[in-house]
């Protein structure tokens, strides 16, 4: 007979809506007010029909396909780690066994 294991809770796992972590619809509804916005400003209209409505809806759509592209397979806050990697410098974090120092040499020796 086989032992009862606990049960992990999911209440750790993060919220998802259409794929998209609720960490993410920040990107999503900034994309959708953007395409909102300007094109109401400057009146802009396709076939007599206010283009902000289709803008809109398009922007959000490519925006939630393209985050779930961009995540699949990828670990929690990757996107945000390898963004802050390209703006920072290497000097600004900590040091990883990986880095070289000053002059070419890893910082660590192996014996």
């Amino acid at each position: 007979m086989l032992r009862p294991r606990a049960v992990r809770s999911q209440i750790y796992l993060p919220v998802t809506v259409f794929g998209v972590v609720s960490s993410d619809w920040k990107i999503v509804l900034a994309a959708g007010l953007l395409s909102y916005t300007i094109p109401y400003l400057l009146d802009l209209k396709l076939w007599k029909i206010p283009l902000e409505l289709i803008a809109t809806v398009l922007a959000m759509v490519v925006t939630i396909a393209a985050l779930n592209l961009i995540r699949v397979g990828k670990k929690p806050h990757w996107l945000q780690h390898h963004l802050r990697a390209l703006v920072e410098h290497a000097d600004h974090r900590r040091r990883l066994p990986s880095d070289l120092i000053r002059g070419g040499r890893l910082w660590i020796k192996n014996r």
